[in-house]
């Protein structure tokens, strides 16, 4: 009996593997992957856009928080810590093409959801609008400290690192120019990728600066502006690394309605 029962159990996984295989072969788990890359993006781009939108309150910053975690105490806070915990887990289940990336992928997610658990100092008066009452987050100890600074900076670079050496990779005996000597459309998105790195990068230093020296430009939202120009940046090559965007080959929405109609016919 209980090699009857391994046996099936080799026919079960073999059946799997095959499945798994033609899959491959006929790109559904590639598009998959795709649309991982693009929910990440997506998710990054709509981040900050999201929370400033019709504000609850009046701001001292032209009607922006100070910062995009500053929203954790407003009545957009609990917006912030889904989102950003939805991009923490898209990003942890994420498996790059090499054990480094895939660590820096896995790295960005915990911070990405340190951020929302690690909520800025409060700074708000009594934060009447928020849904975060008291102190807020899981870690009350470490709120309002270097670790929630920490987790957003750890987050971006790691975000920035990816975009600019792993996402430019190339297979190998891959072109960067077509016969006729235009770029391909990897090329393309290759400075995109190096572009948005370097931008995530920019931005932090900017940052960086601005706290060192303490500058106080209000009502001007400096670190919100900076902040959604690195979070923009970083949705923006995610967006492209999932084809939105200089696609090799048909574009994945023609595609899916190239299949839609077939599917009607």
């Amino acid at each position: 009996m209980l090699n009857v029962a391994v046996n099936a159990c080799k026919i079960n996984m073999d059946a799997t593997q095959q499945m798994d295989l033609s899959k491959e072969a006929n790109n559904e788990l590639v598009f998959s992957y795709l649309t991982l890359r693009n929910l990440i993006g997506f998710g990054g781009m709509l981040l900050p856009v999201v929370l400033a939108v019709l504000p609850a309150r009046t701001s001292e910053y032209n009607g922006f928080e100070p910062s995009i975690s500053d929203y954790f105490y407003t009545d957009r806070g609990d917006i912030l810590v889904v989102m950003l915990c939805v991009i923490g887990t898209f990003l942890i289940t994420y498996k790059g093409y090499t054990l480094t990336e895939r660590a820096l992928t896995f790295l960005a997610g915990v911070c990405g959801m340190g951020v929302a658990f690690v909520p800025t100092k409060k700074d708000c008066g009594d934060c009447g609008l928020s849904v975060h009452t008291g102190e807020g987050g899981i870690l009350p100890s470490l709120n309002g400290t270097g670790w929630h600074f920490a987790f957003a900076a750890i987050f971006l670079l790691s975000l920035s690192f990816i975009s600019i050496f792993y996402f430019t990779k190339t297979k190998e005996g891959e072109q960067k120019l077509k016969p006729d000597g235009r770029r391909t459309q990897k090329a393309k998105r290759n400075i995109v990728f190096i572009t948005c790195g370097w931008i995530i990068i920019g931005s932090l230093a900017i940052l960086g600066v601005y706290f060192i020296a303490g500058f106080d430009l209000k009502p001007f939202p400096m670190v919100y502006v900076f902040e959604t120009v690195a979070v923009e940046a970083f949705g923006f090559a995610w967006l492209v690394k999932g084809q939105t965007l200089w696609p090799d080959g048909e574009h994945y929405l023609s595609r899916g309605i190239r299949e839609m109609k077939q599917s009607f016919n």
